[in-house]
């Protein structure tokens, strides 16, 4: 069963953290204030996020990683060897019935947080920001997920500093890219192709995969991950092909659409029209109009239910259109979102 199980709301149908995994690193922290902490010489660092088309590769049974969680991550994964909240607001916020701050406070690993708050107990350290923004030139962090690359980025950095000192050695490139593609990073359940995380997040991330992979450090990400997607190469094809419609087949689809339903719309409003007006002419006489007159309404009567059925098929229609362009936009965004998940 969970650790967590008691104060931090265990996600259903998942097993939450166990601070005793038999694979577990047990990191040690070196330097809370300065932000350093010992990987106990593993040398592939896993990232994991909460999106479960990609989360459930993660290597958590794998002794060579280190694994990332962050926030309220406890809840899905077994084992963290590393753990990240960089909110100031950490205590507020979470999983209703759950008990973050005593998560952070009785967890026993390593948690980086945006300062030293008191509160956080004894295994929370401070992310170092400003020295990682000196070093790389950018303030550029615009997710937890590109705060914990850059992390692991600056680690490697210096294990590989380490290295060189030891051996007082003179590397050439092709020797600096060989000890770098001695490391690996892997992310796992982070797609970020929706709202504000496709808006300002994933272009950093991605950002930040390249400042790695330009080192020569290897990259572990899932082939149905939406990061470094591209759905067809500009100026090679004349737009992508999702696997469902090329986006202009859909578009005329659903313009013929409208159009019909445009025309469905005119009669639907003729038709009442006209049933009003043989109403009114019947009403006007008492109710002893000529026969002809309730043949009349009784026929229109029915093209007017017809004409509202044809209007709620076309309507499905165009729902079904408004579906495929979701789905055709996340593929887009590099999703792999299977188009029954919509209907």
């Amino acid at each position: 069963m969970s650790s967590n199980i008691d104060f931090a709301g265990q996600a259903p149908g998942a097993e939450g953290y166990r601070a005793d995994h038999p694979q577990a690193a047990h990191c040690t922290i070196l330097d809370r204030q300065a932000g350093e902490v010992d990987l106990k010489g593993r040398k592939k660092i896993a990232i994991v996020g909460f999106a479960s088309s990609t989360r459930k590769y993660a290597p958590i049974g794998d002794p060579d990683w280190i694994i990332c969680g962050l926030n309220q991550l406890y809840r899905h994964l077994p084992r963290i060897d590393v753990h990240f909240d960089i909110h100031s607001y950490w205590e507020q916020d979470n999983v209703a019935g759950t008990d973050h701050p005593k998560w952070i406070n009785e967890c026993g690993i390593p948690v980086y947080m945006a300062d030293l708050y008191p509160e956080a107990g004894p295994t929370s350290v401070r992310y170092p920001i400003e020295r990682l923004i000196q070093k790389f030139g950018i303030d550029y962090f615009t997710s937890t997920v590109a705060i914990e690359l850059v992390w692991a980025i600056d680690y490697i950095d210096r294990q590989i500093d380490a290295q060189l000192a030891a051996g007082f050695a003179q590397p050439s490139p092709a020797e600096l890219r060989a000890l770098y593609n001695d490391y690996t990073i892997g992310i796992y359940g982070i797609d970020l192709i929706v709202g504000t995380e496709y808006e300002w997040q994933k272009a950093c991330v991605e950002f930040w995969i390249g400042v790695a992979t330009a080192r020569g450090i290897n990259f572990s990400i899932p082939r149905e991950s939406a990061l470094l997607k591209q759905q067809y190469r500009y100026g090679y094809e004349r737009e992508p092909n999702t696997g469902i419609l090329k986006m202009s087949e859909l578009s005329t689809r659903a313009k013929e659409i409208e159009d019909i339903k445009a025309k469905l719309f005119v009669q639907m409003h003729q038709l009442n029209g006209r049933i009003a007006s043989l109403t009114d002419v019947k009403t006007s006489m008492n109710g002893t109009a000529p026969a002809f007159v309730d043949e009349k309404i009784a026929e229109w009567q029915g093209a007017l239910e017809k004409t509202v059925a044809e209007l709620q098929t076309y309507d499905g229609a165009m729902q079904e259109c408004v579906h495929i362009r979701t789905v055709m936009d996340l593929r887009l965004k590099g999703g792999s979102v299977p188009l029954a998940q919509f209907f």
